[in-house]
């Protein structure tokens, strides 16, 4: 592999998944926050991100759109869910 995150490990014995070592964090994906003063990553950078990740050898990420009714107005509206699924899309890899 590319780096160490291609060396994968079984997510799961009765899944049978294999992922990298460590997930790449998807909370700051997305151009939500920019109002609330936190940033924002637009989706160039995003797929630049996503892109770094994949070519280093990563196949994990941690998203969570069910936080969104956790944080009402302050969170990313699925936007990272939207940017993450054009980019598997346009990658051709699910």
């Amino acid at each position: 592999p590319p780096t160490e995150l291609g060396r994968y490990r079984t997510l799961s014995l009765l899944a049978g998944v294999r992922v990298s070592p460590l997930q790449l964090g998807a909370m700051s994906i997305g151009d939500k926050w920019q109002e609330f003063g936190m940033g924002s990553m637009d989706k160039t950078y995003s797929f630049k991100l996503l892109e770094t990740h994949f070519d280093a050898g990563g196949n994990f990420i941690d998203t969570a759109n069910t936080h969104d009714h956790i944080c009402s107005n302050y969170c990313q509206d699925e936007s990272s869910e939207a940017f993450i699924g054009e980019w598997v899309e346009k990658r051709g890899i699910r």
